[in-house]
C-alpha cells in the first residue's frame, strides 16, 4: 500500500511535534525531582485530591533541542486495543486521508529528543534543571472531544493542532519524570539510558547527519532510529512554525492528565530523510505494531530543532485535568 508521503506529513506533521517549556524560579535546584517533592504541589496555583492521592500540575521549559518523530501506518484495532476504552482512536480515515482500507488503519507516532536543559517549576515554585536529556515518545492521535480542556488550545476547549494519546513516554531526566508522576501520566517512564546522537556528516554545511537512537530496556516501548537525517542544529534554523500539541493519559481510576504543549519557533524538516529506519525490541508489543524488521516511516516523517527562546517561558504544563466526564 502506498501512501502520498508529503500530503500525509502537512496534516500530520504536527501530530508528533511537541515540545515544551517553563516558568523560571531563582534559586533553583540542580538534579533530580524527589520523591519527597512529589508529595506535595499546587501546580499552577491548583491540586486535586483522588482517592487520597494528590495529583498538581507543574510548568516545563525546554531548551535547544534536537528531534526526529514520524508516523508508521498500522492497523486501527490494534491501537485501540491499547488505550482506555472511553478513548477514540483516530483513523486515517478521521485524519482526512480516505481511501480503500484506511477506515481500518491508524498511526503510530514515534519521536525521540535530545535536549541542552530541561527546568520544571513544581506547584510549590520549586526549581529542578536537568541538562542533557533525552526523551523517547510513542504514542497515537485520539479523539478529544470527551476530554477536559488543556491550558494550551486554539478554541477554548482542546482545539490543539495535534492530540496524541501516550503509550509510552520516557526520559532521562529526573525533573521531568517528577512532573509527569504528579500529574499522575500512567505512561510515564524514568530512563535514564535513552541516546539520541547526531553526528555532523559533512561539516560545514546544513546539509544531512548521522543519527543514533536507542531506547534500551525490557519493555514494551523498547525502540532504536538510526539513519541519515536531514541536519538540525543551531545553526542550521532558519526560524519554523509555532503550533499547539498535547500527549494524553488517562489512568485506571479515569483520571485525565495531558502534556499541554505551546511550540513555538519550531524548524520541522518535511521529511527526516529517505534512509531512516525504525527498530522495534523483538517480542514486545511495539514490534507486533510495526514488525521487528527495520521499518521507514510510511506516513510523514521530520528533523526538527526547537531553540531555547530564554529560560523562563511557560512552554508546556504537565497538568492534572480530573475524571473523565461521564
Amino acid at each position: 500500500m502506498k501512501f502520498n508521503h508529503v500530503t500525509l506529513a502537512m496534516a500530520l506533521i504536527t501530530s508528533m511535534a511537541v515540545t515544551p517549556t517553563v516558568m523560571a524560579k531563582e534559586g533553583y535546584l540542580q538534579g533530580a525531582d524527589s520523591a519527597k517533592s512529589q508529595k506535595h504541589g499546587k501546580g499552577n496555583g491548583q491540586y486535586q485530591h483522588h482517592k487520597g492521592k494528590r495529583v498538581s500540575n507543574s510548568d516545563v521549559d525546554f531548551s535547544n533541542c534536537r528531534e526526529i518523530a514520524g508516523g508508521i501506518a498500522v492497523q486501527k484495532d490494534a491501537l485501540t486495543s491499547l488505550v482506555p476504552a472511553d478513548i477514540k482512536v483516530n483513523s486515517l480515515s478521521d485524519m482526512g486521508f480516505v481511501f480503500e482500507g484506511s477506515d481500518n488503519l491508524g498511526m503510530l507516532i514515534i519521536r525521540s529528543l535530545q535536549c541542552e536543559v530541561i527546568q520544571v517549576t513544581d506547584a510549590k515554585g520549586r526549581v529542578f534543571t536537568d541538562e542533557n536529556v533525552a526523551f523517547a515518545h510513542v504514542g497515537t492521535p485520539i479523539n478529544t472531544s470527551n476530554l477536559p480542556a488543556t491550558t494550551f488550545n486554539n478554541d477554548g476547549t482542546n482545539g490543539a493542532d495535534f492530540n496524541i494519546y501516550a503509550l509510552s513516554y520516557q526520559t532521562s531526566s529526573p525533573a521531568y519524570y517528577g512532573a509527569m508522576k504528579r500529574m499522575g501520566m500512567e505512561a510515564a517512564m524514568f530512563n535514564e539510558n535513552i541516546i539520541n546522537a547526531q553526528v555532523d556528516t559533512t561539516p560545514g554545511t546544513c546539509d544531512v547527519a548521522q543519527l543514533s537512537v536507542s531506547v534500551p530496556g525490557s519493555h514494551d516501548y523498547s525502540f532504536s532510529i538510526f539513519g541519515e537525517v536531514v541536519e538540525a542544529t543551531a545553526e542550521c534554523h532558519p526560524g519554523g512554525a509555532n503550533f499547539v500539541a498535547n500527549w494524553w493519559s488517562v489512568d485506571r481510576k479515569k483520571r485525565v492528565s495531558a502534556l499541554s504543549n505551546l511550540v513555538t519557533d519550531q524548524t520541522f524538516t518535511e521529511t527526516a530523510g529517505p534512509n531512516v529506519f525504525v527498530v522495534a525490541k523483538p517480542g514486545t508489543t511495539m514490534s507486533e505494531l510495526i514488525g521487528e524488521a527495520p521499518s521507514a516511516f510510511t506516513g510523514f516523517s521530520g528533523s526538527g530543532y526547537l531553540p531555547s527562546g530564554g529560560i523562563g517561558n511557560v512552554d508546556m504544563v504537565a497538568e492534572a485535568l480530573g475524571k473523565l466526564p461521564r
